[in-house]
């Protein structure tokens, strides 16, 4: 993994067992670096996508990957919209994409699914069965006669994890309807919803918002960036924040860039008359 793609949630390789070997620099990463890392015991390559320029891009990972027979692993979680991602990383050469199945695919929130090649697929719906599956009635028993399992994989990594019948069905369906909304359209409201937010909050004292398009990653999403000036306002990012949670109804925002009194709001869930409710409770938080 390059040093660049180090994340919080990274852990989850680990728990599988995988050992992290870091490759590069905290600002860049160099083709010959990946190259002498990779040996007999590499499992695979991750790649943390949309971090922009700084790192080796997937295309260079996957070729370099790919002439020692490694595989690519892709989180893209994150990585929608644009819907054409669904298949770019594959196309770049990633041999499995991972993607959250909540966020802009609108499905539950705690589904997620991946595409890339069906034996790696496999591997990891092997991780999932219980108990209630026996060899001789297992609908992979095919993988018996082949040689390549000696029985069913009871209770591995996967089983606590477990994906619910009514997940896969309203995932299932959150994919179906993906393929027919009106991304077009959705930019536009979700443009109009931001700037409603940023003109509401003109001229409030401690506070300077902003319509930022694409984010900092490049994704295709508007965004109002609010700074507060602690000095002026008599409050941090942090207590704006709480304070927007304390109330009625319940606001939540994007909080990591809050140590640096900034606080985000993104448009996915907002719906309408929303974006007013929001200028309303920040004036009354900042007494404007």
């Amino acid at each position: 993994m390059q040093r660049l793609h180090r994340n919080d949630y990274d852990h989850a390789l680990r728990v599988a067992g995988a050992e992290i070997i870091e490759v590069g620099f905290n600002y860049a990463t160099f083709p010959y670096e990946l190259d002498q890392a990779i040996n007999e015991r590499t499992a695979a390559v991750f790649f943390l996508a949309g971090l922009g320029k700084k790192a080796l891009p997937l295309s260079s990972v996957a070729e370099i990957a790919h002439r020692q027979a490694v595989p690519v692993i892709v989180d893209a979680a994150a990585e929608l919209p644009p819907q054409e991602n669904l298949r770019k990383f594959i196309s770049e050469g990633a041999d499995l994409v991972a993607f959250s199945g909540g966020k802009h695919i609108q499905g539950p929130q705690s589904s997620g699914f991946l595409c890339g090649k069906k034996d790696l697929i496999l591997s990891a719906n092997l991780q999932q069965q219980d108990m209630d599956v026996f060899p001789e009635t297992w609908s992979y028993r095919g993988l018996m006669d082949q040689g390549i399992l000696a029985g069913p994989p009871h209770h591995a990594l996967g089983r606590g994890f477990k994906v619910g019948k009514e997940e896969i069905v309203g995932l299932v369906t959150a994919l179906q309807l993906y393929c027919k909304r009106d991304f077009e359209g959705e930019l536009r409201v979700w443009k109009e919803r931001i700037q409603q937010i940023v003109d509401g909050l003109k001229r409030v004292n401690g506070l300077q918002a902003a319509h930022v398009f694409p984010t900092n990653g490049g994704r295709p999403v508007p965004a109002a960036q609010i700074e507060i000036d602690k000095a002026i306002a008599g409050m941090s990012a942090q207590d704006v924040i709480n304070q927007l949670q304390m109330g009625n109804p319940i606001i939540s925002v994007y909080e990591s860039l809050a140590s640096h009194g900034t606080v985000m709001i993104f448009p996915e869930a907002l719906k309408s008359g929303e974006p007013e409710i929001i200028v309303r409770r920040l004036r009354e938080i900042l007494g404007t």
